[in-house]
């Protein structure tokens, strides 16, 4: 059975020379300390304390809520409760919070000609983002600081009984968000079911991105026992992924190989693999 090697993934990531990513790598293998990271990391925080170019996809100067979201993981993946920097971030969201509990990317975003899955008005990306920040600020113990009740309540609106529109990433948020809240209602438990569901059909038939089975390796180890054999076969395929290199495939784009191996990193960092 193949093995993983951490130790090749953290060096795959310092040869792409990305200074942010290079020490969450380091972070992962216990090689830096949490200040050195959160001082890697302010440069792709703005002044008004959201977040640009943590995702590859967009390059603008521009705060947006997909960079944004991607920060607080970063931040919960290294232990961060109380630095200026989380701060700042949580009071961004608190303010770009819309009155129906959502969250969207800013009109002046299509200015930089972003990818169809960050393009304003959109509900789907509407229900995406929001079940991204509600997962992250509640992995984080921030959630009591936005509308958390009104965006729950937005985020399960969008539910059709089957599966949330369009993308699986919302599937992996909600799944361990809900999980996480406890709130044993029936209808969330079979929104946590129906995720499950959805994410271990596209796992399995390998449809899911190879990049994004780690994500939902991550979401299920989080969601506990009720995703135990989701857990267990996106285990085993993201194993199977990685790369003679030592980084993880992706049909996303290069560019998104070393993100994705930091993801791995912090993913056998959270289950014991050294």
């Amino acid at each position: 059975m193949k093995t993983v090697d951490p130790e090749k993934a953290a060096a795959f990531v310092l040869d792409a020379n990305d200074p942010v990513l290079s020490s969450l790598a380091l972070y992962a293998r216990g090689n830096c300390g949490r200040e050195g990271v959160i001082k890697a990391l302010r440069v792709y925080q703005r002044d008004d304390g959201g977040w640009t170019r943590t995702d590859k996809d967009f390059q603008g100067d521009l705060s947006i809520i997909s960079a944004t979201w991607v920060a607080v993981q970063w931040l919960n993946w290294i232990g961060d409760r109380s630095s200026s920097v989380l701060e700042d971030t949580v009071d961004y969201l608190q303010r770009t919070q819309r009155e129906d509990g959502s969250w969207d990317e800013p009109d002046e975003i299509v200015n930089f000609n972003p990818p169809f899955w960050m393009l304003p008005g959109r509900y789907e990306n509407q229900v995406w983002l929001t079940s991204a920040i509600c997962c992250k600020l509640k992995e984080s113990g921030r959630e009591q600081q936005v509308d958390f009740t009104k965006a729950l309540e937005f985020l399960r609106q969008g539910w059709n009984g089957e599966r949330f529109p369009v993308y699986q990433h919302t599937h992996w948020m909600a799944m361990p968000l809900l999980r996480l809240i406890g709130t044993g209602d029936e209808a969330d438990e079979k929104i946590i079911r129906g995720c499950r569901d959805v994410l271990y059909d596209a796992v399995s038939t390998n449809g899911a991105d190879p990049g994004d089975t780690i994500s939902i390796a991550y979401a299920s180890h989080l969601a506990g026992e009720i995703a135990e054999h989701l857990f267990d076969i996106s285990l085993e395929k993201v194993i199977g992924f990685q790369q003679d290199d030592g980084g993880w495939i992706t049909n996303h784009g290069e560019e998104h190989r070393a993100a994705f191996t930091v993801e791995a990193l912090f993913l056998f960092r959270r289950i014991g693999v050294s």
